[in-house]
């Protein structure tokens, strides 16, 4: 499917929700809350809320920003990317992000319903692999592990 159509696909997928301005199609802004426990170092349980604002655009173009929040400590990435290649359309209202992580993947499912969504993520460990390798959120450069996340509150909107 060429760029062009798949962010024909995207348009038509969201068709319900309402434009901020010419050049954007939805602005989504989702987040859970995910409870699970850090095995290593500082065994100890952790809540982690995530917070996703995805806007997609007329030109087949998605910009992402993701803010991670844990206490007091916070990290954040932006992206842009053209739909497909990030954010991708998975039904007629449905896109879906997939994260690659060092020992597990992470697909997030944004489904719309008429001008209101929803979120989903789903945690998968690789193969061989019996917990959690992510970033720390108190120092980018470090690693910790941790068990299977369990998503404690959801939210979602479209704007």
């Amino acid at each position: 499917m060429t760029s062009r159509s798949v962010a024909a696909a995207a348009i038509v997928a969201l068709a319900s929700l309402t434009a901020t301005d010419a050049a954007v199609a939805a602005q989504i802004k989702a987040s859970y809350t995910m409870a699970f426990e850090r095995i290593r170092p500082d065994p100890r349980p952790v809540n982690v809320t995530a917070n996703f604002d995805v806007t997609l655009n007329e030109g087949g173009s998605v910009s992402e920003r993701i803010q991670r929040n844990s206490g007091p400590a916070s990290d954040k990435f932006n992206n842009s990317m053209k739909l497909g290649g990030g954010w991708r359309v998975a039904g007629p209202n449905q896109i879906v992000r997939t994260i690659d992580q060092p020992q597990s993947t992470l697909v997030v499912t944004i489904t719309t319903s008429g001008s209101s969504c929803t979120i989903k993520p789903t945690w998968t460990l690789k193969s061989g692999f019996k917990e959690y390798k992510l970033k720390d959120i108190k120092d980018a450069s470090s690693w910790s592990f941790y068990t299977q996340p369990q998503v404690t509150s959801s939210s979602c909107s479209i704007q």
